[in-house]
Formats: C-alpha cells, structure tokens, sequence
C-alpha cells in the first residue's frame, strides 16, 4: 500500500506559479475531503506517477503534508492533450481511517491472447466491479484469467476472489466474460434469372387492311 521504499508520497503547499510548479519537475494539484478543507498542492512528478501506476484511481495509499498523514484515493488526473504522459494536474480525495468507500475497479483479463486465432473468441460483459472498502484496501484492477476456457464456459461475479475487506455490490449472477464462437456466414449463391423480353404485335400491312375491308 505504499510507494517504493515502504514510502508516503510527499505534498507540499504550493505557493508559486503553475510555471514555476512545472518548471521544478512538480505536479500541481488539489486535495480534500470531509477530513481537510479544500488545499492547493504539489507532488514530484516522478512519485506522481508511480503512484498513480501502483494505486490507479480506486485505491487507497497515504499521502503526508505538513507532517501529517492521510489516506488519500486518486480522484481525477489531468493531462497535455497534445503530450497525454504530461501530467498537468491532479485531485486527491481524502478520506478518514474508518469511512466506507465506494469504487468501480476496472477488470484486466489475462490470457485473452491466445483467443485471437481460432473458433472462439472472448466476450467481456463487464468493465468494472463495484466495490465497496476501508481506507488501506481496495485494488487497482481486478485480474480475471480467461486463459484455457472453452467454448460456452463463462465466469460470474461470484467467480471473483477478491481478497478480505472488500464487497463487491454487484449482482453475483451477473457475467463478467464469457467464450464464444465465431460464427461465420456463408452467403447463398446467386440465381440466375432469365431476362423478360417484351413482344409487341406486328403492325398490320396495308394489304392485310384492305383484305379485311373487302370482306366486310
């Protein structure tokens, strides 16, 4: 649950410009929570991103500013349009020791690779897991293997072990993924139609005319 180094990652106030802030290889951003007023801040780039790869945006770690310690979640992470690395602001949420928190945990499947040839393929239903977690839990995805399934086979929130102090509030019946096969489509071969040809009547001769004349 902590940086490198059994580590906190480190905020300081900030005081200078948002220039002056990036010129230093910082990151600003915010913190708050029902627990701290609302605070501008500024965090090392490099520790940023470590902890935003290690926690993602759903779970927990400890933040120290001003030589106090808090358990913050990553709310909102801004970025360069242009440059979508540069990281250009950020949000921490924090959150007191005993404060149930809510989360959608993004679900990874392993193993899906070895569907990209052959009959079948993967169909993943669900994106995210709801979750529910004390400060200090929580995961940054949940890992779903789907390595080995055959044809038909599906995995159900029920599937899922998750570890101890987290609840997952989604419908346990509900699919995450499931194996299916391609179907493929054969098309049915033309028929020919034969071209309709329109027949006009011969016009009558002139001496067909006259003959029919005569006779009347």
């Amino acid at each position: 649950m902590h940086l490198k180094g059994n580590k906190k990652m480190k905020l300081t106030v900030r005081t200078e410009s948002l220039r002056e802030v990036r010129k230093a290889l910082m990151v600003p951003g915010v913190i708050y929570g029902k627990s701290i007023n609302s605070i501008s801040v500024q965090a090392n780039d490099k520790e940023f991103k470590e902890a935003l790869k290690t926690f993602g945006k759903s779970m927990t770690f400890k933040a120290e500013l001003d030589g106090t310690s808090h358990f913050v979640y990553i709310k909102k992470v801004s970025t360069n349009i242009l440059r979508p690395q540069e990281i250009i602001h950020f949000e921490l949420h924090a959150v007191a020791a005993k404060e149930m928190m809510s989360a959608s945990i993004p679900v990874v499947l392993i193993g899906k690779e070895e569907f990209q040839t052959g009959t079948t393929y993967v169909q993943q239903e669900l994106d995210f897991i709801h979750c529910e977690f004390l400060p200090g839990e929580g995961l940054s995805k949940i890992e779903v293997k789907v390595s080995g399934l055959k044809r038909g086979a599906q995995i159900l929130v029920k599937d899922l072990n998750v570890g101890h102090g987290i609840v997952i509030k989604d419908n346990p019946d509900t699919v995450i993924v499931m194996i299916r096969e391609h179907v493929i489509v054969e098309e049915a071969p033309a028929v020919k139609v034969a071209p309709v040809v329109n027949v006009e009547p011969a016009a009558a001769k002139p001496s067909d005319r006259k003959e029919k004349e005569t006779r009347k």
